[in-house]
């Protein structure tokens, strides 16, 4: 018949035969979609995390409950993504970039190194294992609450006694922390009292009292009692201290890369970069 020799005929028909096989494609899709099958290797799976909390083997019955919860939590998920709930929500994006980093990591384990390899590394790096330098100290405590704009004089008096022969346990405030402290580093005295006290006393001379030195809690007057320099650390003794760092920095090196070889797979448009 002339009618199907017509090119609109022709373009018409293929375009009906576009939609329905799209029809069926998305029934078919859509079905499968609704299908939620429950393998034994998964009922297994949940079983293990169910005893693991329960502290022993699941029943017939509780098997039951833990695969309807399965099912029940597939189907809100499934009709979540259907919804699109979670294409803008930042904590999903977030919890899927943290199990993404989690499989990039463990395909960035680094090797065993030779001797040699560690040895190097470690006189490359030897001041990140060196003993820092630390200090014993005593101090006497004044509150800035109990003084108010008297603090200062309060503190000159306060020194003045000390130097007369006073006993410093009489002296002063009573303080939330200790007033006696042993060989402790700069960091541990910056992360106990501020980093303007910590860096003041570790320029103190040891054997007399400072003048008044403030931290975050108020004035002090230091003693240095001992002072313990820092050392190097010798590479035999902390040999596997030494390697534990060495694979957690070669770890991290190669997820680095790893992840820089999946941004290149993406074209980073940033707008408004070139205002």
């Amino acid at each position: 018949m002339k009618i199907f020799r017509d090119s609109i005929t022709h373009f018409v028909l293929i375009g009906l035969a576009l939609v329905a096989i799209n029809h069926f494609w998305n029934r078919y899709q859509g079905e499968q979609g609704r299908t939620i099958t429950v393998s034994a290797a998964e009922i297994d799976r949940l079983s293990v995390l169910w005893a693991n909390t329960a502290g022993r083997l699941p029943t017939g019955e509780d098997k039951q409950q833990i695969i309807d919860q399965y099912v029940q939590q597939e189907v809100l998920v499934r009709e979540a993504q259907r919804l699109g709930l979670g294409d803008d929500d930042t904590i999903i994006k977030r919890r899927l970039a943290q199990k993404m980093d989690f499989l990039v990591s463990g395909e960035s384990k680094s090797t065993t190194p030779s001797d040699a390899e560690l040895k190097a590394w470690f006189d490359a790096n030897r001041d990140k294992f060196a003993a820092p330098e630390r200090r014993s100290f005593v101090h006497i405590y004044l509150s800035p609450e109990k003084h108010g704009g008297t603090i200062e004089r309060v503190a000159a008096n306060t020194l003045q006694n000390l130097q007369s022969g006073a006993d410093w346990k009489s002296l002063g405030d009573p303080f939330i922390q200790k007033r006696s402290y042993a060989a402790i580093p700069q960091s541990e005295v910056t992360r106990l009292f501020g980093p303007d006290f910590a860096s003041a006393i570790f320029k103190l001379q040891s054997g007399q009292w400072s003048p008044p030195v403030g931290s975050a809690f108020g004035l002090h007057l230091v003693r240095i009692e001992a002072i313990d320099d820092a050392a190097e650390a010798d590479f035999e003794p902390i040999r596997a201290e030494v390697a534990a760092a060495w694979q957690e920095d070669q770890s991290a090196r190669a997820k680095q890369v790893a992840l820089q070889d999946l941004v290149r797979g993406y074209d980073v448009v940033i707008e408004g970069a070139d205002e």
